[in-house]
């Protein structure tokens, strides 16, 4: 009974044992760390790269962008806006006496803008009588500035009592002229550093000095010429012109169905005077011929006249 009783308190004892060293073991193991925010960052960002590899891949379109950007060529094939010279024609019918009032105050619209805004390119006017009077003016300016003249210009014109006679827009492409003109001020800018160079070297050839000193002076004439004709082209691209006619309705041609016979009978007292002019100036030119022809005429015609004084008898 002892013995069994010894035994069942080393068990135990042994058990306590036991238990102790298991706890003793799990509390020297240090707890694992939570998971950090830059942890959960990366793989997010690792988790969106995949995605959108795996998205690319999938579609199989590359970035147009980025593709754009990393390709010079490309950029320089797009198209380019056409560099366009444009030209306006207005044709203005108002009364007689509003003719030439009208043409003064568009030019002066157009100095008092500034010549960086309009440029007067020529302004004419005439008068014929009271019903009949003609002017003309040609501007050059801005689009911005342009936009409102002709906008202006047709107002005017209704204000007065007149209509609108002609609009007509001309156009003219200089882009291929001016690519090329740029593209040989290029080539003659290589050439002339090309000789610059050559001259720099020192040469005992007077000829051969004087021969590139020509050359260098053909090539800056052609320079010179090129980029006046080119500043020329960009002007007309950048400002644009405007012909403009004032007419009074005596002097406008006639519009519709009864044009002919509204021309006719403006033009038939101007075809009498006409006839009657012809007839003025041919008497002009026979008048000193009949002045000096008559009295000879009429000597010849007495003489003819006169009759033979008779012989006396015998």
């Amino acid at each position: 009974m002892n013995r069994a009783v010894s035994l069942i308190a080393v068990s135990a004892l042994a058990l306590t044992v036991a238990c102790k060293q298991q706890s003793l073991t799990s509390e020297s193991k240090p707890p694992a760390p939570p998971p950090t925010a830059s942890t959960d960052a990366a793989s997010n960002a690792a988790s969106a790269a995949a995605d959108a590899s795996a998205s690319a891949s999938q579609s199989g379109a590359p970035d147009e962008t980025a593709r754009a950007a990393s390709n010079p060529a490309e950029r320089a094939a797009e198209p380019q806006a056409p560099m366009l010279a444009l030209a306006y024609k207005l044709g203005l019918v108002v009364p007689a006496d509003q003719v030439r009032p009208l043409m003064e105050s568009h030019q002066e619209a157009c100095e008092r803008a500034g010549p960086d805004q309009c440029q007067v390119l020529g302004a004419n006017a005439s008068a014929e009588g009271d019903d009949r009077a003609t002017a003309d003016l040609t501007l050059r300016a801005t689009p911005a500035w342009m936009r409102v003249f002709r906008t202006r210009a047709e107002a005017d014109a209704n204000d007065l009592g007149g209509r609108i006679d002609e609009a007509a827009t001309d156009s003219d492409d200089l882009s291929t002229q001016v690519v090329d003109t740029e593209a040989a001020q290029r080539t003659r800018e290589t050439e002339r550093a090309r000789l610059t160079e050559l001259m720099k070297r020192r040469t005992s050839n007077l000829q051969d000095t004087l021969a590139v000193e020509q050359e260098i002076t053909r090539v800056q004439g052609e320079m010179d010429q090129a980029s006046s004709e080119l500043a020329a082209m960009k002007t007309r691209v950048a400002m644009q012109t405007v012909s403009v006619s004032y007419a009074s309705p005596a002097v406008a041609s006639p519009k519709g169905e009864s044009a002919p016979l509204q021309a006719a009978e403006r033009g038939f007292m101007g075809n009498v005077y006409g006839g009657l002019a012809a007839l003025l100036t041919l008497a002009s030119f026979l008048l000193p011929f009949a002045l000096v022809g008559a009295p000879i005429a009429w000597w010849i015609a007495r003489r003819k006249k006169t009759p033979a004084a008779p012989k006396a008898a015998g």
